[in-house]
């Protein structure tokens, strides 16, 4: 068989998209939880809580140090 590409391409798609009246605007988003795991090996699990303890350590501890 033989493959004919189809005349409309994504910019063609898009184009009239556009002339129609669309927009294109840049979403929202939900800010990303503090307690997954961001190694690659962790990637999606929570922390416990011994982590999470030892997190807010750091946090609060970098709050007092002075700058």
């Amino acid at each position: 068989m033989k493959q004919v590409p189809k005349p409309t391409t994504d910019a063609d798609l898009i184009q009239a998209f556009l002339d129609k009246g669309g927009s294109v605007k840049k979403g929202k988003t939900k800010p990303m939880p503090a307690d997954l795991g961001l190694s690659n090996n962790q990637w999606g699990n929570k922390m416990t809580k011994e982590e999470k303890a030892l997190v807010k350590e750091q946090e609060e501890a970098r709050k007092k140090a002075p700058r």
